[in-house]
């Protein structure tokens, strides 16, 4: 089963050209971890709420790494901040069982979300056909640090 749904995670990221949708998804597969986590954490159930902690870090860190550091400027030292922050207080929330740490998080990964949500609505409004009816690669530009078009 692992095997099956990892295949067809690579081919879905093969395919889909879209890197803001597949950001998108990103931030909402981490909130959605964290909603589990934290309701293993109240029914006790230590082992499922260190496993999907640990499921959002490795998204956390996947959008740090996915950074472009040497384009971004102040915004990606920012977001590079937050992410660090976002770790640590994952790490305290798995260690201390501390549920107001996960949400804090969720919080932040929300507000970050909404405003790529709205960064996207502004690369559909200025996205231009191309002489083939194409739209998928026209708009080539960087976004908060990252590369999408």
């Amino acid at each position: 089963m692992n095997r099956a749904l990892s295949a067809y995670s690579d081919v879905y990221v093969k395919t889909n050209t879209n890197k803001v949708e597949i950001l998108l998804e990103l931030y909402k597969g981490a909130i959605r971890f964290l909603e589990v986590a934290e309701k293993s954490m109240e029914l006790g159930e230590f082992s499922k709420k260190g496993e999907f902690i640990s499921k959002t870090v490795k998204i956390i860190t996947e959008l740090d790494n996915a950074l472009d550091r040497k384009m971004g400027g102040p915004v990606v030292e920012n977001l590079a901040g937050l992410y660090s922050y976002m770790v640590r207080c994952l790490t305290k929330a798995g260690i201390y069982n501390n549920p107001l740490l996960l949400k804090e998080v969720a919080s932040l990964l929300n507000g970050l979300l909404s405003a790529w949500e709205k960064a996207a609505e502004e690369i559909d409004t200025n996205r231009a056909p191309s002489s083939n009816g194409d739209t998928s690669h026209n708009l080539k530009e960087t976004y908060g640090g990252m590369r999408v078009a």
